[in-house]
């Protein structure tokens, strides 16, 4: 497991970018919408080919109706830290 930062965020282990870039778009939408905030889209827009680095946008937000959801996009960068 590798260590990821996200500014704005605490340090997360995770087995890899991806995964550790779902726990801060988590983060996120759970500081803007609470209880009920969720993530619907999450994809790389650009990274660096070691993969030491990556720009991730998120849809956050939360369920506001059947299939429905009331929320905004995200902009964030998650950087590798190094295994532990």
């Amino acid at each position: 497991m590798s260590l990821y930062y996200c500014n704005g965020h605490r340090a997360v282990r995770a087995l890899g970018i991806r995964e550790a870039a779902k726990v801060f778009s988590l983060r996120e939408a759970r500081r803007a919408f609470g209880k009920r905030g969720l993530v619907r889209i999450l994809y790389v827009d650009c990274c660096v080919e070691d993969g030491s680095l990556a720009e991730f946008e998120a849809f956050i937000g939360y369920a506001s109706g059947h299939n429905q959801t009331t929320g905004h996009n995200v902009r964030f960068t998650v950087r590798n830290g190094g295994a532990e």
